[in-house]
């Protein structure tokens, strides 16, 4: 097997990120008091791996009302507002999108061949 053939590339990307109107110094200092929003964004290559994401934000709109979906040309980004001082939700949400995020690939896996 190649080295090529060894580095497969992932069906579905999942990357995180928080953004807030507060500055670094702010957050790191004076804790979560700022308005924090947790970003997962799960972004695709293949057409039919796009489309799926699309459904899926289409679900989490539908089942979860404090969440925010934004629609991409390449796949979906998932927000959630962080409550103030609980560093706990940054690990839980992490772990739940890592758990999506290999739903995901078994069911892209399933369509995309």
């Amino acid at each position: 097997m190649s080295k090529e053939e060894g580095r497969k590339k992932q069906i579905i990307n999942l990357s995180f990120s928080l953004e807030s109107n507060a500055s670094l110094w702010n957050i790191v200092f004076k804790g979560f008091d700022e308005e924090v929003v947790l970003l997962s964004r799960f972004e695709a290559e293949e057409p039919e791996a796009v489309d799926i994401l699309k459904r899926f934000g289409a679900m989490v709109v539908e089942r979860y009302r404090d969440w925010t979906v934004e629609s991409l040309d390449s796949g979906i980004v998932i927000k959630k507002r962080l409550p103030t001082n609980d560093l706990s939700v940054i690990r839980s949400w992490t772990e739940l999108m890592h758990s999506i995020h290999e739903e995901m690939l078994n069911l892209a896996k399933g369509v995309i061949k």
